[in-house]
């Protein structure tokens, strides 16, 4: 899964568009879960065309049927040397109180970790904390990311504070805040 992502990662670095992977590969770079499932890959709005293109080139994209958890302005799908790969751009995810639209832009990327030689930039465990909570039967994922930052110090406080200026459940604001004061 990584010769690919770094595979992908070089297409994408090349083309010069905004771009960081997360969900589990993210989880799996600080050892929360050992396998990870798909690639899942951030995109700017503004570059999701030219990605779908690049994409297209180097695998099969898929149908995608919509969920009513989204509301991503654009969700596509891939099969990359066996492997699935999501692409979304425009991310949002529906909640009891509305949706929650996640900004992704150049502060979103956390850092950048070499894979088989390409930079690969990955989003936050922050942003991560908020997602997860709002996405159904996550909550052991929430655990895990609250854990790791409460042992190890949050490093993009600021993240979470930009969080808050969204549209959140109460009891999502109410933990960002409490993670906030711990820190």
């Amino acid at each position: 899964m990584l010769s690919t992502l770094s595979y992908i990662g070089e297409k994408l670095n090349n083309a010069k568009v905004v771009w960081a992977v997360g969900a589990s590969i993210l989880l799996n770079q600080y050892n929360l879960v050992e396998k990870p499932n798909d690639i899942d890959i951030f995109v700017d709005t503004k570059d999701i065309h030219k990605v779908d293109k690049i994409l297209k080139e180097i695998g099969k994209k898929k149908l995608w049927e919509k969920t009513s958890i989204y509301s991503t302005e654009y969700f596509y799908e891939y099969i990359i040397r066996g492997i699935d790969v999501d692409v979304m751009a425009g991310f949002a995810v529906n909640h009891v109180e509305g949706v929650f639209e996640y900004i992704f832009d150049n502060n979103s990327i956390s850092e950048l970790k070499s894979i088989k030689g390409v930079d690969i930039p990955f989003t936050s465990l922050e942003d991560w904390y908020v997602l997860y909570q709002l996405i159904p039967n996550r909550e052991f994922k929430v655990k895990m990311i609250e854990e790791h930052l409460l042992s190890n110090g949050i490093k993009n406080p600021f993240l979470l504070k930009r969080a808050l200026d969204g549209n959140l459940p109460i009891e999502v604001e109410e933990k960002i805040k409490i993670m906030l004061d711990s820190d």
